[in-house]
């Protein structure tokens, strides 16, 4: 089969970048044909395809006037719909799966995909298609208000990397998407990375109910992973340091546990706010990745992942419980779907400090043998819905009925 795979970067910026190229290999081990499509950035991995890529600079970075200039291609790229139609004639493609396209490719390759009768289906990473900052508000609250003035509160409140300008672009491309452009009728399928995911869609858009199929990431080679159920001597988070990622509510309640050691791995806006309101007890250990960063994951006792955003099926959970630790997380988005409470981990209630602060005591009570159960049942879990295995076979099953279904057209 030829596939089509489809994202915005053509490296690792975050784990949707992550989850595109483990969909890319894995295919590729199983001797399918893949074709990336992606926009032009100096970061990209080689790819002999990469003279299709887009033409699509980053509109946060230009200059007022530059961000004027590119406004028609936020919303329509016409330099994607040339590229994609290009590259469609040149390799013939079976299949179009597509992940990020928002803020670079565009929309814009939709009605090309359909012309040449590609089916296509799109793995719905974050919340876009139904909220233009991916339901966080930099209020610091759980947020659905734009639903009912056009969202406009995107752009009063900066919702959207607390910038007025790109506030005010992510909801005319939101306004765009749901009274100019008729974007469903180009979409075969959606892939739902948790069931929170499919159900807050759907109670925008009916489509995504008739049309939604939840499928959880992956993690390659997981089999070859060797797990540690021994309890560690500090807690861990590991990712972005923003705001929505609740970090500073947990670097705060450290305070509370001045004999707890907890390290932090990460580079993002909060670094240096958060360094500055730290105790002696957290440690901050910027970046890590590969070897490293499993190492550091094994030697602790729970990954903690405090988020105050509808997360969707955090690859922060599924590399922990590859390496058998427990995780502790916020009941938000698809974290508790994935969380068996004293099972695999514990839940505690999003913004809420004492919750956080009871789970922490909790989990650093747990003695030896709890915690090797815990571990293993982390593992068992992440073996029952993780495995690469088990992925390819469904994804080729979606793949393989909707070509089908295009066949018999």
């Amino acid at each position: 089969m030829k596939i089509l795979q489809i994202n915005k970067y053509h490296y690792i910026k975050g784990g949707v970048d992550s989850v595109f190229f483990n969909t890319i290999q894995l295919l590729k081990e199983h001797n399918h044909s893949v074709i990336p499509f992606s926009i032009q950035h100096v970061k990209n991995f080689d790819s002999e395809f990469s003279n299709y890529f887009v033409n699509a600079p980053e509109i946060r970075d230009l200059s007022a006037h530059k961000k004027i200039k590119n406004i028609p291609n936020f919303f329509y790229n016409k330099d994607a719909a040339k590229k994609i139609e290009k590259l469609i004639l040149a390799e013939k493609p079976d299949i179009a799966h597509l992940h990020n396209i928002f803020n670079g490719i565009s929309l814009s390759i939709l009605p090309v995909l359909k012309k040449y009768n590609i089916p296509v289906v799109i793995t719905i990473h974050d919340t876009r298609f139904v909220c233009p900052s991916s339901y966080y508000s930099l209020r610091g609250e759980r947020c659905e208000k734009c639903k009912n003035c056009f969202y406009l509160n995107c752009a009063l409140y900066r919702c959207y990397q607390d910038d007025v300008f790109n506030s005010i672009m992510t909801a005319m491309e939101m306004i765009h998407k749901d009274f100019f452009f008729d974007y469903d009728k180009y979409i075969d399928k959606y892939i739902f990375v948790s069931n929170d995911y499919l159900s807050f869609h759907q109670k925008a858009h009916s489509y995504f109910k008739d049309k939604g199929i939840v499928l959880y990431n992956f993690l390659p080679q997981l089999k070859s992973i060797v797990p540690c159920n021994e309890k560690g001597n500090y807690l861990l988070y590991y990712g972005r340091l923003a705001a929505e990622k609740g970090i500073e509510r947990l670097v705060r309640v450290m305070d509370k546990f001045p004999n707890i050691k907890l390290k932090i791995a990460g580079t993002g806006s909060l670094s240096k706010h958060l360094k500055q309101i730290a105790g002696k007890n957290v440690e901050f250990l910027d970046f890590l990745s590969g070897e490293t960063l499993f190492d550091t994951i094994k030697k602790s006792s729970f990954v903690i992942v405090p988020s105050e955003w509808k997360e969707n099926n955090p690859l922060t959970v599924i590399e922990a419980y590859s390496l058998g630790k427990p995780v502790i997380g916020s009941r938000i988005g698809g974290i508790p779907e994935i969380i068996r409470e004293n099972e695999t981990g514990f839940i505690f209630e999003t913004f809420d400090t004492n919750s956080l602060i009871s789970v922490i005591e909790k989990a650093c009570q747990t003695d030896v043998n709890t915690y090797k159960n815990m571990s293993n049942c982390a593992r068992t879990f992440a073996e029952k819905y993780f495995d690469s295995e088990t992925h390819y076979q469904q994804l080729m099953n979606i793949y393989t009925q909707i070509i089908q279904q295009y066949e018999n057209s």
